[in-house]
């Protein structure tokens, strides 16, 4: 959103004790960076290591081609500003290493050239993304559905249980891979 002087307006967080966070952030450009095996795991990898470093109880997930649902509540003393960067930055740093490295042909789609003229790789689109705190059980039960019938609106597969990169599979049937859930910590839901 801008001013009314064309400056980005900041979106707030409030890490609230106890609140869960509803996040959405999205691949520079809205590209489908996240249909590539390699990305989503180095995701995965990141934020398994996010989390033993910012601690927080993952409810629910999913890695669209060009974005991720998350739903999770930090734990006390676990700033959401700190737990994102921890999520995004090591990606960021690990594709544009590997693009560099392995694919130049790719540079060009991510390459960001700011106002003032520095450049930069970019896998993440600039900005914290979409951050809406969660306080009541029932909310919690829409995001989960929500996020695991991203896949299916998205017309990527024709059931949630096709769509390899997401928590869905973990709350049907209990398999908690490729990234695991802390069901055991979310508030009785009512379907």
């Amino acid at each position: 959103m801008l001013t009314p002087y064309g400056h980005r307006k900041r979106r707030k967080r409030y890490d609230r004790p106890d609140h869960a966070h509803y996040l959405t952030f999205s691949c520079f450009r809205s590209q489908p960076f996240l249909r590539s095996e390699r990305a989503s795991l180095w995701l995965i990898e990141g934020i398994a290591a996010a989390k033993a470093k910012h601690p927080f109880d993952l409810w629910a997930w999913v890695f669209m081609p060009n974005h991720v649902h998350l739903l999770l509540r930090p734990q006390a003393g676990t700033a959401l500003k700190d737990l994102l960067r921890a999520i995004k930055e090591p990606i960021s740093k690990r594709v544009s290493y590997w693009v560099r490295t392995n694919a130049p042909g790719f540079v060009p789609r991510m390459l960001d050239v700011r106002s003032d003229g520095r450049r930069c790789l970019r896998f993440w689109q600039c900005g914290g993304g979409y951050d809406r705190n969660i306080i009541s059980a029932a909310e919690v039960c829409e995001k989960i559905g929500y996020i695991h019938k991203n896949p299916l609106r998205a017309g990527l597969v024709a059931d949630p249980k096709d769509w390899k990169w997401s928590s869905f599979l973990a709350w049907k049937s209990g398999v908690n891979e490729p990234l695991p859930i802390d069901r055991e910590t979310v508030p009785p839901l009512k379907p």
